[in-house]
């Protein structure tokens, strides 16, 4: 334990059975340390005072340094998930997921129980034998995909718009061993009475006729069935309702009720009636009455339940509601008076345009004015939302006038921004910007590189998604004359703001950059002065540029069109198009354009080969200024509801292009690109689920600042968070928070330290202590390195390395109580 200067004399053994931090004062937290360091962390700083005693020795601040310095937090990048957890399928497999602007059925065409517990198979008996049956949900006819539109409320996102009319799915029973019956005047009577679960709901068929289309099953379910002879009241409670039920009358062909005082009309067999909370429906299932003294009189019925008739060829009728956008079908064989039904299927379209933002389910629908539509309501479709991954930012902004193009982009190195093109005094459009420092066309001979032009610089060829290239922006700084000692040549990297110093030679001028692990040489083009001009010689990396023969002149004259590519961080194609350069100025009389490109297969889901345009941006001279224009070839734009000066483009890969109209000026553009494409979590759910809703990021260190606290200097331990280190012999804090005990060293163990949480007021406290200085050391070692192995309130630490050490639940051993005699000697030593 830490050896102070204090005086302290241990009287006594503490008894056996005590448990180290048993006592509290403060009482336990409670969260648990598998919420470590969150606790301690507000917006990526330490959120809170490390105490140390005044009189601990220097392993008690070796404990607090190692806690300290490796604190780290899970720094969002944006990526939120919304899992659904319960009876649901995700619209996925594992090698496939649905994207934006997809369809059910690119993923599957129908599910079945493996995918949904509610469609379990199923088997009705009767005096014909057993018919079994599975079910299935198909989503072959759904063409309906979640894509960035606008719906009839003027909301502007990614959302699921199932069309009018179109086809949300169709439930189908199919039946593997046929549903047989008699059918005795019209009527089958094999099934009557026989019970069938559709989509996880038990329902009762009350009635089965042989109608002129074919078969009509009246289908009755309920939370609350019963039978009642004629005067008799029973309770029934259906879910936080309680009902009186009494039934009042009953013949041969009727039956009334009174459920709490209200009287129903009289009910025939398979009749329902919704009781005047507008919520309850009660129905006769089945009557039996004998018209003779002491006959039974009774009358079966359900309460709470639903009515479902399906009637061949029709549209189902739910609680005597016919829903049209849901077509019954029967497959069926009709001979010698038996009927067999193999099939059964029901379609069931949109009945009005439906729209589903995340975070909505299909049955929730604005404009769904019959939510019955969804067979038997216990099923539904949730759009959870659309997972966006690490997105990087482009955009294209003017400056001076309107006479200055930037383009901002994200590079291997990090973000810059490219002085792209403005408009000199003869209305051209120039290369870079109106300071004089140009964007260079690398390795033109007509071109040289001068002091502080821009050129970019990859290595290798942009134009191939595969060379995965990356890509420098760069600015010469100038060199030194090569009649200097050791002249050196001076390249800044752009997105990183370092200088890069390179060797030049003496005698030509000429030097090498390595970038990427390419070396690019470049040569002296104008002397061996101060800052000479330069050029690029030779490379085994590439420049971007293509030049593509346009006049007469041939490739590489001044007529030429120009196209500039590199790769940005995350491996998405830019592509400037400089056309019909004029000879006399160098400038550029036409236009010019900016294109993004997707083309890395790696990046989408289930296509191998793809080259499609995100941002496609023309610039042109308009009166001596730049104006711009998206491309036609785009996806069309959606006009902000609420300023109709802002439109967005998205296309399937999840980007996003905002366009914003200034008043007199060029429309600029932002462009927010995913790493890779997003994903669409579309779920089909039955029953009650839950979601739970997890943010991705990277680790990243926690700012501590101005944090660490002697014990003397905290007047107040319960007003603020503390991590405290050193246990209570040594650190007063410590001994607050234990509840001062009488013997400071109750409860230790040699070799064993503890991690424990109090309630610290609003706050929370962290006691990291052991019973020697090297134990409390370790203990923060451990906190330090392996804190995503702790749980629970508490934990006990021992070991030689933290490697190595054990985390396990609190110690109960107490020191020997020779150990302590041995200890209570040392007069003018303690143990912590």
């Amino acid at each position: 334990m830490n050896t102070t200067k204090k005086t302290v004399k241990i009287l006594s053994a503490v008894g056996a059975g005590a448990i180290m931090l048993g006592a509290t004062v403060m009482g336990a937290f409670a969260a648990d340390l598998s919420d470590y360091p969150s606790m301690f962390v507000s917006e990526g700083t330490f959120d809170g005072y490390f105490v140390v005693g005044e009189a601990a020795s220097s392993t008690d601040n070796l404990a607090m340094t190692d806690i300290a310095t490796n604190m780290f937090y899970t720094e969002s990048d944006g990526t939120s998930t919304t899992t659904v957890e319960g009876d649901a399928w995700l619209a996925a497999t594992s090698s496939n997921f649905l994207e934006l602007g997809e369809a059910i059925p690119s993923i599957e065409t129908y599910i079945d129980d493996a995918a949904l517990g509610a469609l379990a198979d199923g088997e009705l008996s009767n005096s014909k034998g057993t018919a079994k049956y599975d079910q299935f949900l198909y989503f072959d006819e759904n063409k309906n995909v979640v894509d960035f539109q606008e719906d009839d409320d003027d909301n502007v996102a990614h959302m699921l718009k199932i069309n009018s009319s179109s086809v949300i799915a169709r439930y189908v029973m199919d039946f593997t061993t046929a549903m047989e019956s008699d059918i005795t005047a019209g009527v089958y009577d094999d099934l009557e009475d026989e019970k069938l679960n559709l989509l996880g709901k038990e329902y009762t068929i009350v009635t089965a006729t042989n109608e002129s289309a074919g078969p009509k099953l009246v289908l009755m379910g309920g939370s609350v069935s019963n039978t009642l002879s004629e005067g008799d009241t029973a309770t029934y409670t259906v879910g936080d309702s309680s009902f009186d039920v009494e039934l009042v009358f009953v013949d041969a062909d009727e039956a009334q009720f009174l459920v709490n005082g209200e009287s129903t009309g009289k009910l025939n067999d398979g009749e329902t009636e919704v009781l005047d909370d507008g919520l309850t429906t009660i129905g006769v299932t089945d009557i039996l009455y004998q018209d003779y003294a002491g006959g039974v009189h009774e009358a079966s019925f359900f309460i709470g339940g639903d009515k479902i008739e399906l009637a061949d060829g029709s549209s189902m009728k739910v609680n005597e509601e016919t829903i049209n956008d849901a077509a019954v079908l029967f497959t069926k064989t009709e001979a010698s008076g038996d009927i067999s039904i193999t099939e059964l299927s029901i379609n069931m379209t949109a009945e009005d345009d439906l729209y589903m933002m995340p975070g909505a389910k299909l049955s929730e629908a604005a404009d769904l004015d019959e939510p019955e539509v969804l067979v038997t309501e216990n099923w539904d479709i949730e759009l959870s939302g659309v997972v966006v991954g690490n997105e990087e930012s482009i955009s294209l902004t003017f400056g001076e006038s309107d006479g200055q193009a930037d383009l901002a982009v994200e590079l291997y190195d990090g973000a810059v921004s490219l002085p792209l093109v403005f408009i000199n005094n003869t209305n051209d459009l120039i290369e870079g910007e109106k300071a004089g420092e140009r964007l260079v066309w690398v390795g033109e001979s007509m071109f040289n590189i001068t002091k502080n032009d821009y050129f970019f610089l990859s290595t290798s060829d942009p134009t191939d998604d595969t060379n995965d290239a990356r890509s420098y922006l760069l600015q010469y700084k100038g060199s030194d004359a090569t009649t200097d000692d050791s002249p050196k040549a001076y390249i800044k990297n752009m997105a990183t703001g370092e200088t890069l110093e390179s060797s030049v030679s003496s005698t030509t001028g000429a030097f090498d950059l390595r970038l990427g692990g390419v070396t690019f040489t470049f040569g002296n083009e104008s002397g061996l002065a101060d800052d000479f001009d330069i050029n690029l010689t030779s490379s085994s990396g590439s420049t971007g540029i293509d030049l593509i023969a346009s006049n007469a002149g041939g490739t590489g004259d001044l007529n030429d069109t120009r196209l500039l590519s590199f790769r940005t961080a995350d491996n998405h194609w830019v592509r400037v198009t400089d056309r019909n350069i004029n000879t006399s100025t160098g400038g550029d009389s036409s236009a010019w354009s900016v294109e993004v490109i997707v083309d890395d297969a790696d990046k989408v889901d289930d296509t191998s080969d793809l080259n499609f345009v995100v941002l496609n941006v023309t610039l042109t001279n308009s009166s001596g200024e730049l104006a711009s224009s998206a491309g036609t070839g785009m996806v069309s734009a959606v006009t902000d509801p609420e300023d109709s000066d802002i439109s967005y483009r998205a296309t399937f890969f999840g980007d996003m292009l905002t366009a914003t109209a200034q008043t007199g000026s060029p429309t600029k553009y932002d462009l927010t690109l995913p790493e890779s494409q997003a994903e669409v979590m579309l779920y089909v759910t039955s029953g009650a689920t839950s979601s739970t809703t997890t943010t991705s990021g990277d680790l990243s260190i926690v700012s501590v600042v101005d944090a660490t606290r002697l014990d003397s200097e905290v007047a107040d331990v319960s007003s603020q968070n503390m991590i405290v280190v050193g246990g209570p012999c040594v650190n007063t804090v410590a001994a607050e928070l234990m509840g001062n005990p009488s013997d400071c060293a109750e409860g230790y163990t040699p070799g064993v330290a503890n991690v424990k949480l109090f309630e610290n007021g609003d706050s929370v406290a962290m006691l990291v202590a052991g019973y020697s200085g090297a134990d409390t050391r370790l203990a923060g070692r451990v906190l330090a390195h392996r804190w995503d192995e702790m749980s629970g309130e508490e934990v006990a630490i021992e070991g030689s390395t933290y490697s190595d050490a054990t985390i396990g639940e609190p110690s109960e051993a107490m020191a020997e109580e020779e150990s302590t005699e041995e200890a209570a000697d040392e007069t003018t030593e303690t143990t912590e």
